[in-house]
Order: C-alpha cells, then sequence, then structure tokens
C-alpha cells in the first residue's frame, strides 16, 4: 500500500505495471491524496527479490513526493488501506457536504435580513473553506488548464476564508472599523492580483507567503476574538471561544505540515472544520432563537400595549360621542330658540303693533289672520328643523307671506316701504338654508320697526350666479346712541350666527344718514344644485 503520491504517477513491479493515473504530463492528474492498494501474487510477485519502481510526476513548486509504503500481510494492508482511504478521502466528502450545506443555509437567511451581517460572513467563510478543502478530493485542475491555475485558485480561497473569519469575528462580537476594514480588504484584494500576475517561475515563494499571511491573520483573529469574548462575557461568545480555541491547534499542525517542519501530508483543518463550523452555526442559531424570542415577547408587550390603548381609544370615543350628543342636542335647543324668536317673535311683535295701533277692536277676521300667520311661522320652524333638504319651493314664494306682513305692518307706522327683488324666483334652498335667509330678513325689519323711528326702507334681496344679497337701508336715527341694545342683543347675533352658517358676511354700517345692513353669501355649489333642480 502506498499513502499518497504527489501528485501523480505510474508503480511497477519486476517491469510490470501495476497501476498508472491517466495524466503524466500537464495537465497532471491530482491524485496527491488518494491512498493506492494492491493485492500481488504470482507470476507478478516472484520468490526472492523483487524490484519495485515508482514514478512521481508532479511540479517542484507543490512539493511533488510520495508517502510510505507498506507491504505485509493482506488483511493487515488491506484495514491500514481503509483507514488511509477514509482519512483522506471519504471524510473529506463529509466535510465538504457539511459546509456546503452551512454555506448555503447563512447566506440566504443574511439575504432575507441584511442587518445579520455575521449570518453573511459565516455563509461566505463557509462557501470559500468549500472550495478551499475541495483541493483534498479534487482528482483534476479542471475548470483551469493546469495546476498552476489551480493551486492560484486555492490559495486565494484560503486567503477569502481568512478574511471572511476575521470579519465574522468583528460582526459576531458587534464591532466595525470602518477604514481598518476597507485597509485590510485593499490587501486582501492586493494579494489575490499577486497570485494571479506571479510568473510561475516564483509562484512557490508568493504561494508560500500568501499561505502564510492568511495563517497568522487567522490565528491573530481568534485571539482577537478571546479578548473581545473575555471582556463581554457573554455566554454565547464564550462558549464559540472553546471551539476556536480547539482549532486553533488544528491550524498550528497545519500550518507545520505545509512548511514541511512536521513529516506529514495529513491536514486536520479540513477534517475539523465541520466541527467548528458546526459549532459556530449552533451559536449563530442560538443567538438567532434569542432574537425570536426576545421579539415575540417584544410583540407580546406591544399587542398587550395595543389592546390596552385600543380600549382607552374607544372610552375616549364613546364620551366625545355622548358629549357630540349632547352639543348636537344643545345646538338643537339653541336654533330652535332662536327660530322661536326671529320668527314668532317677531311675527308676535307685528301683531302686538297691530292691535296697539288698531283704532277700534280688531275684526274677528282679522284676528284670525294673524293666528294662521303665527300657525305659519311655527310650521315653518318644524319643517326647518326636521328637514335638510332642498326645498320644493323658490326663495320667493317662501317669503312671500313674510313680505306681505311687514310690508302693511311698516304701512301701518307710516313708513315707506320698498322692495327690489331679483332673481330670487329660480333661487331653491334647503329649508334650514331659506330659513335663515328669511330669519335674517324678518329680524333686520323688525329692527327698523322697533328701533330706527325711519320713515322710509328699502330691501333688496338679489340672486345670481354667483351669490345672494340682502341689502335693507333706513333712514332711522342709525347705530348710536340708543340702538347699543339690540346691536348687542340676541337678534343682532343670530343675524351674524345665521349669515356665518350660510357661509357669508355680514356687515351692519351708518352713513350718510342712513343704515345699511348687508348680507353677502357666495353660492356657487348650491346654484349648482339649484340648476340640477330645475332642470
Amino acid at each position: 500500500m502506498l499513502e499518497y503520491l504527489n501528485m501523480a504517477g505510474a508503480v511497477y513491479l519486476n517491469d510490470v505495471l501495476l497501476d498508472s493515473d491517466p495524466r503524466l504530463l500537464e495537465p497532471l492528474t491530482r491524485a496527491w491524496n488518494t491512498p493506492r492498494y494492491w493485492l500481488l501474487s504470482p507470476p507478478v510477485l516472484r520468490a526472492g527479490t523483487n524490484t519495485l519502481l515508482i514514478r512521481v510526476s508532479g511540479l517542484a513548486a507543490y512539493q511533488p513526493g510520495l508517502g510510505m509504503l507498506h507491504v505485509g500481510e493482506p488483511n493487515v494492508i488491506h484495514e491500514r488501506y481503509k483507514h488511509e482511504r477514509r482519512l483522506r478521502h471519504d471524510l473529506q466528502f463529509f466535510s465538504l457536504a457539511v459546509t456546503a450545506t452551512l454555506g448555503c443555509f447563512f447566506l440566504p437567511l443574511w439575504l432575507m435580513r441584511r442587518r445579520e451581517t455575521a449570518f453573511g460572513w459565516f455563509g461566505l467563510m463557509s462557501l470559500a473553506a468549500w472550495c478551499y478543502e475541495l483541493n483534498q478530493v479534487a482528482t483534476s485542475p479542471w475548470p483551469f488548464a493546469d495546476n498552476h491555475g489551480w493551486e492560484i485558485a486555492n490559495s486565494i480561497a484560503f486567503l477569502l476564508y481568512s478574511a471572511s473569519f476575521t470579519m465574522f469575528v468583528l460582526r459576531f462580537c458587534e464591532r466595525r472599523y470602518p477604514r481598518i476594514e476597507g485597509a485590510f480588504w485593499t490587501l486582501v484584494a492586493s494579494g489575490a492580483l499577486a497570485l494571479v500576475f506571479t510568473p510561475h517561475a516564483h509562484i512557490q515563494v508568493m504561494r508560500d507567503i500568501m499561505a502564510a499571511l492568511p495563517g497568522l491573520t487567522y490565528f491573530a483573529s481568534c485571539i482577537l476574538f478571546f479578548t473581545f469574548a473575555w471582556r463581554s462575557r457573554r455566554p454565547d461568545q464564550l462558549i464559540l471561544s472553546l471551539c476556536v480555541a480547539v482549532f486553533i491547534l488544528v491550524g498550528i499542525h497545519d500550518f507545520l505540515v505545509f512548511f514541511k517542519v512536521l513529516d506529514s501530508n495529513i491536514y486536520y483543518a479540513a477534517l475539523t472544520s465541520p466541527i467548528q463550523l458546526i459549532s459556530m452555526a449552533m451559536v449563530l442559531g442560538w443567538r438567532f432563537v434569542a432574537n425570536l424570542r426576545r421579539i415575540e415577547r417584544f410583540n407580546e408587550e406591544l399587542n398587550l400595549k395595543v389592546s390596552a390603548a385600543t380600549e382607552e381609544l374607544a372610552a375616549t370615543l364613546k364620551r366625545q360621542h355622548e358629549l357630540e350628543v349632547v352639543n348636537v342636542r344643545l345646538g338643537e335647543r339653541l336654533n330652535l330658540a332662536h327660530d322661536l324668536h326671529d320668527g314668532l317673535g317677531g311675527t308676535l311683535v307685528s301683531s302686538i303693533a297691530t292691535l296697539e295701533h288698531a283704532p277700534e277692536g280688531i275684526p274677528s277676521e282679522r284676528f284670525l289672520t294673524i293666528l294662521k300667520e303665527l300657525r305659519d311661522d311655527l310650521r315653518i320652524v318644524v319643517d326647518a328643523a326636521s328637514s335638510h333638504q332642498f326645498a320644493e319651493t323658490s326663495l320667493a314664494d317662501m317669503i312671500a307671506p313674510l313680505r306681505h306682513r311687514l310690508t302693511r305692518l311698516f304701512e301701518n307706522q307710516q313708513i315707506a316701504c320698498h322692495w327690489q327683488l331679483s332673481g330670487i324666483d329660480r333661487c331653491y334652498l334647503a329649508a334650514s338654508d331659506s330659513l335663515d335667509v328669511m330669519r335674517i330678513l324678518q329680524e333686520g325689519l323688525t329692527n327698523v320697526l322697533k328701533h330706527s323711528r325711519a320713515d322710509r326702507v328699502n330691501t333688496e334681496l338679489v340672486y345670481s350666479a354667483q351669490s345672494l344679497d340682502l341689502v335693507i337701508t333706513d333712514n332711522g336715527i342709525g347705530l348710536t346712541p340708543e340702538p347699543v341694545e339690540w346691536q348687542t342683543g340676541a337678534g343682532m347675533r343670530s343675524m351674524q350666527r345665521r349669515a356665518n352658517r350660510l357661509g357669508g358676511v355680514f356687515k351692519i354700517v351708518h352713513a350718510s344718514g342712513n343704515t345699511v345692513l348687508t348680507v353677502h353669501i357666495p353660492y356657487k355649489s348650491k346654484v349648482a344644485k339649484e340648476e340640477k333642480l330645475t332642470s
């Protein structure tokens, strides 16, 4: 049995070819780590002296040679062969499978959770280790043209593995050094380029340098990790530091083998790397599960707080709804009071004035008319309070009874009353809006009747496509000093409030001996509705 033959070769016994690799010239067969076993029998094996010739085909830069040759009883030698085969071949495939699985698991995990950068560096480190360990079982330099290309790629894989391990240590310990990391990766890229462009005549020196520097970087990263773990005293870092300590011993052994300090060609790093990677993966998984548990606790607390906030919000909304209901009721009561004041109140005032100025007893027909007017006013108040739809009658029709009643009242008190109406026969407003306009008109003219001492009053009500304008002009005593009471009274506030509710502008001024009350109401939106209704 021959332990190994680096890289390829042929074996002859008594000038009889026992075994030969497929390619003994470049590109050479890469059978350097494969044990050979032969069961010899006559006529190849002769009695007495036998001559064994071994041809070794290798490249000087990559340590050509052969391992120990064992001759003995078939059973004993075969057991030794199986041991060497398991160590140099079978376990290497197992290591490759584990390394590839971990790399293919953690890299996608990092892609889905970019904040977990330690996962990404661990996945990259695993894949780089897989490329480096592939050298143990590969039997040809494919996909490269020769073994120089293969060895350069293998050295770059080791360089990338060492650099990824350093980055993993930093991220696992939650450390960031942007400038130092940038310089570090510049050196890694420079080393890779140096390997690619170094002439083959000097590749051995460069390969040794690119094996030593990553190796030293690896050991330095391990020491750095021990320091961080000792300072933080975190359980996951302390556990992982024990795994790293074991692997340092393996790394030192392989380092000495590579530089021929130890007489061996077995590299244990490839064999023990699954243990290290699995340990690191378990620690990462532990951290991942711990983060998930922390997130779950946070979600539970968040759900509790959301539930509490929801209940509190529901209670607040309920209280707000109750307050709004109370406010609506108060507003309705207030509007009803204003309507009664401006409507029934005005009608009662005018009716009282009629009765007071009647020279003799009022006829029963006239008294019945007054009662009907009071009934109509009350009906208008009730209809306006119960409906916000557009009225079926125009604004001209709605104010006609009021106009007739007030005109007669002004005439009874010797006050000349002139009306100028334009376009209001085409004006269809909501019942509440019509009532507001009518109450402003009624309250304004009632104030003239009660306070102005005027002998002439002009009323203009103009409706156009853009607005509705009301102007009441009298030649009374104006706003001062006597009218102060009605300026600040309920009637004035009611007219102001109704104008605001209609979206209009209310003004009252005294100039040139006249008191002018104006209300300007833009009605663009209502015009559209009115035109739609009339069409």
